[in-house]
């Protein structure tokens, strides 16, 4: 063995010796995939918090159908507008983006629940806005469209063929005898 040989192998066994900056290294390989995983977790946190918010809106506007507070002669911006205004942080953008369908049956049986999306297309077209008088069945559904931005998320949690989550709020209920 030669003198540059030997020299080549002192470098290289102190090279893989020094352990100087493998933190840093280390931290650069888990940083992307963490960053990525700490998104995915707030993305579906806002989506969980905009599904509630949507759920408990639409529970205070459909008891107000209930009791008869809101009867057949008010509008469907009328009720959107009742549902935005309980929808505290998200109601900058509500009325664009929120739709609604109520209807009313004669027995719980006849509720159709068939959500109006058909090949990734929303389909409002088919909504109605009626409202029974007292004991009748009701059913009212809101619809929010909500945009996702984690590439990771979209496959599992977007119902529409532009990338975005549909989120919807159903009520069932009788109507009080008024």
């Amino acid at each position: 063995m030669g003198l540059g040989h030997l020299i080549r192998r002192g470098l290289t066994r102190r090279w893989a010796d020094d352990r100087r900056g493998a933190a840093a290294l280390e931290f650069a390989l888990v940083i992307g995939p963490l960053i990525f995983m700490i998104m995915c977790c707030l993305e579906l946190a806002l989506v969980i918090l905009a599904t509630v918010t949507l759920d408990n809106a639409t529970d205070v506007a459909a008891r107000q159908i209930r009791t008869g507070e809101v009867t057949s002669a008010s509008t469907p911006d009328d009720f959107k507008a009742l549902i935005c205004d309980n929808m505290s942080w998200l109601a900058g953008g509500c009325l664009n983006s929120l739709e609604v369908d109520v209807r009313t049956f004669d027995s719980f049986s006849l509720v159709d629940l068939t959500p109006p999306i058909k090949n990734g297309k929303f389909e409002a077209s088919t909504f109605y806005y009626q409202i029974g008088g007292g004991s009748k069945i009701q059913l009212v559904r809101a619809y929010y469209e909500w945009p996702l931005f984690t590439p990771f998320l979209k496959p599992g949690l977007s119902t529409l063929a532009n990338g975005d989550a549909m989120l919807v709020a159903t009520d069932v209920f009788r109507n009080e005898p008024f």
